[in-house]
C-alpha cells in the first residue's frame, strides 16, 4: 500500500466530486485514455430480458478506488435480470464449457462455521492486489487468490485493468511482489496476473461450484475497504444460483455478467477478486460485485453480493495459460492514444468545451494524449466514428472494439472534426502501459 493510501485510506472516503465520470474502476475523470479503455469493456446483452428483478440498484465494482489526495468507491448501477430457481445449479458461466475438474475433494457446503486453522491455510494463498491508476492521482486495491505454487494468482479484471504499477502482499504481509499481467477476459471480469520472481507458494484449495445449493454456508475473505493485512473474514450463505446482473457505470457503459452466484454476506469495496469458501474449506467462488441503494462514498456494506462461481473461473483461467480463446486478451491493451467522453464536453463547466462542435456523432474526443490518434490527426472536440469496420456511435461501442484488438494491429480509423468533416486513416495500434 502506498504512503498516500495510509494517510487516506480507502475505508473513510470523501464524498467523489458532484458530477464523476468516466471508467467505473478508475480516478473521478471523464477522460480515462484508451487503451483500450475501462470497465465494462463489453456492452452485450444490455439490460436484457424479463428476469427476477428490473429495478435499478446501486451496486459497488468491488475494487476501492482512491482518487486525488482523498479516496473514492467507484460505482456502477446494476439489476438482477435473470436467476434460476433456487435449489438448481448454477450455469457454468457465459464462457464455461461444463465444469471443470476440482484439484480438491469436491463436497456440497453444507453450514458451520470454518475453522481458524483452515482460514488461515486459506489467507496464506490470498493476496492484497494494490496499483495506481493509468490515468493518475489515484490508487486501487484489490484482493487474488494464488493458484499455482510459482505465483500465478486468478483475480477480477476489474481489479487490474487500466492500472499501472500493480503489486501484490501474500495475507497482506511480508514481501511486496511486483504483478506482471499475464492475461484477461474483460467480458467475464477475469483475468490471470503473475507474482515476479515467486516460487514454492501455498495455493488455494479449489472446489466444485456446481455443487453449490441455495442456503449453503460461505465464508468470504478479502481486502476489505483496502486496509491490507491479514483478509478480513465474513461469514453468509448462497441466496441464489445462475443469476444475471447488468451494470453500469457514469460513463453510460455496461454489461452483463452471467452464471453468477447471489450471496447474502457482508462484502465490501476491495474484496473483489477475493474468495468465496464453502464449509468443506475450498473455493467455490470469486468475490465480484455488491449491491447497495447508497450514494457514491456513503455507502455501507453490502448484504448483497455477487461471486463467479469457481469452474466458470478456471474454465477462462485455463484459456488464458493456453493463449486463446473467444473473449481472451494476453498482456497489455491495445493503445489508441485518446480521451473520450460520454457526453458532449463542456457542459456543466467541463474542460475542454466543445459546444461549438458541429460533429453530429460517435465518441466526443477530449484529449489526444499518444500516437497513433496523434499522429493520424485526431483532435480534440471531434467524435471517432468508426474503428477496425465497427462503427462507433458511441464511448460504450469505442470500449467493445478496443477489445478485440490487439498490439501491432493495423486497422482504419475514421472521425470528424469539430466542423463536422470526416476523416479516413490506417493506423497501427501502440501498446498501452496497462491492460484491459
Amino acid at each position: 500500500m502506498t504512503n498516500e493510501m495510509q494517510e487516506y485510506p480507502p475505508y473513510n472516503p470523501p464524498p467523489p466530486p458532484s458530477d464523476p465520470a468516466g471508467a467505473s474502476y478508475g480516478p473521478w475523470s471523464s477522460d480515462p485514455q484508451w487503451g483500450p479503455p475501462s470497465w465494462p469493456p463489453t456492452p452485450k446483452n444490455r439490460r436484457g430480458g424479463s428476469g427476477f428483478r428490473r429495478t435499478a440498484l446501486a451496486a459497488f465494482a468491488i475494487a476501492c478506488v482512491g482518487a486525488g489526495g482523498g479516496t473514492a468507491w467507484a460505482l456502477t448501477t446494476a439489476s438482477i435480470t435473470s436467476q434460476t430457481p433456487s435449489g438448481s445449479s448454477p450455469s457454468g458461466g457465459s464462457n464455461s464449457t461444463g465444469n471443470t475438474p476440482s484439484t480438491g475433494n469436491s463436497v456440497p457446503s453444507t453450514g458451520g462455521a470454518l475453522s481458524a486453522a483452515t482460514v488461515a491455510r486459506i489467507d496464506s494463498a490470498v493476496v492484497d492486489i494494490n496499483a495506481d491508476t493509468a490515468a493518475g492521482g489515484g490508487q486501487v486495491a484489490g484482493t487474488g487468490m494464488i493458484i499455482t505454487s510459482n505465483g500465478l494468482v486468478l483475480t477480477n479484471n476489474h481489479v487490474i485493468d487500466d492500472n499501472v504499477n500493480i503489486t501484490a502482499q501474500i495475507d497482506g504481509t511480508g514481501t511486496t511482489y511486483k504483478v506482471k499481467v499475464i492475461g484477461y477476459d474483460a467480458k467475464d471480469d477475469i483475468a490471470l496476473v503473475q507474482l515476479e520472481n515467486a516460487s514454492n507458494l501455498p495455493t488455494i484449495p479449489i472446489g466444485d461450484s456446481s455443487k453449490l445449493s441455495v442456503g449453503d454456508a460461505i465464508t468470504v475473505l478479502g481486502n476489505a475497504l483496502g486496509k491490507g493485512g491479514t483478509p478480513a473474514e465474513v461469514s453468509g450463505t448462497v441466496a441464489g444460483l445462475g443469476a444475471q446482473i447488468t451494470a453500469s457505470d457514469d460513463s453510460g457503459d455496461n454489461e452483463t455478467l452471467t452464471g453468477m452466484l447471489q450471496v447474502s454476506a457482508a462484502i465490501q469495496p476491495g474484496d473483489s477478486g477475493g474468495p468465496e469458501v464453502n464449509s468443506a474449506g475450498q473455493v467455490i467462488g470469486m468475490t465480484t460485485a455488491g449491491q447497495t441503494s447508497g450514494n457514491p462514498g456513503q455507502e455501507t456494506a453490502s448484504t448483497t453480493g455477487f461471486a463467479i462461481p469457481i469452474n466458470t473461473a478456471m474454465t477462462i483461467i485455463s484459456e488464458i495459460r493456453a493463449g486463446s480463446g473467444t473473449n481472451i486478451h494476453i498482456g497489455n491493451a491495445a493503445l489508441l492514444g485518446v480521451a473520450v467522453s460520454p457526453t458532449q464536453p463542456g457542459l456543466n463547466g467541463q474542460t475542454p468545451n466543445c459546444t461549438t462542435s458541429q460533429a453530429t456523432t460517435g465518441a466526443w474526443v477530449t484529449g489526444v494524449n499518444a500516437n497513433p490518434a496523434a499522429g493520424a490527426g485526431v483532435t480534440v472536440c471531434g467524435r471517432i466514428t468508426s474503428i477496425g469496420g465497427s462503427t462507433i456511435t458511441n464511448t460504450s461501442d469505442l470500449h467493445t472494439a478496443m477489445e478485440g484488438f490487439q498490439i501491432g494491429q493495423t486497422v482504419t480509423l475514421t472521425w470528424m472534426d469539430s466542423s463536422a468533416t470526416s476523416h479516413s486513416a490506417t493506423i497501427t495500434l501502440g501498446q498501452a502501459p496497462f491492460p484491459d
